[in-house]
């Protein structure tokens, strides 16, 4: 992933990825069918462990949904924000995603909807135990992740000089979640 994050996916040759790993360009050829296969590899290793965490939080969660609603996105922040591969992953899919829309798919299918479901399944959950509004969030879970990719941003493009307390940021946006899906009382 740093050779991609580097040079970009057009740019990146696998010679250089060999010689960064300590391995021959064979080795690599013997594992991955070509560059793209590699990526994906690179990619799902860098953030599927990440969501099967987050994920396997709510598994025997026997808290509120808004609990488990802080729960997830808290662990979201240092597992996606605070994690540089992410970022690059991101930066290089908008930069070079339209000539590659098969990684963007690819990103789409398995990082994106993974991450998507777990959010729907607990606004589901706070659904049907009465503390969540039934909202267009079941059906655009997107909309309640989008502070999360406008950090990995914010963090790419204005991090050095405008740094975010990322902890604060986080703070916010659980609210903003929060006070978007409650049952309003009467």
């Amino acid at each position: 992933m740093q050779e991609f994050a580097r040079r970009g996916f057009a740019a990146t040759r696998l010679e250089d990825v060999a010689e960064r790993a300590g391995v021959t360009k064979g080795t690599i050829y013997f594992y991955f069918k070509d560059k793209e296969e590699l990526f994906k590899a690179a990619a799902r290793s860098s953030l599927e462990p990440a969501l099967n965490e987050i994920e396997a939080l709510g598994a025997h969660f026997e808290g509120s949904a808004e609990e488990l609603l802080r729960v997830h996105l808290s662990a979201v922040y240092p597992k996606m924000v605070l994690n540089p591969r992410a970022g690059q992953i991101l930066r290089l899919l908008i930069a070079e995603g339209p000539q590659f829309p098969e990684l963007v798919e690819f990103y789409y299918r398995e990082i994106i909807t993974h991450g998507m479901n777990i959010l729907r399944r607990v606004i589901e959950r706070g659904v049907a135990q009465r503390e969540f509004r039934r909202t267009g969030a079941i059906e655009y879970p997107q909309l309640l992740f989008a502070p999360v990719l406008a950090a990995i941003i914010w963090g790419l493009l204005l991090g050095k000089k405008h740094p975010v307390d990322v902890n604060e940021y986080m703070r916010a946006h659980i609210d903003l979640a929060l006070n978007s899906l409650k049952v309003k009382s009467k």
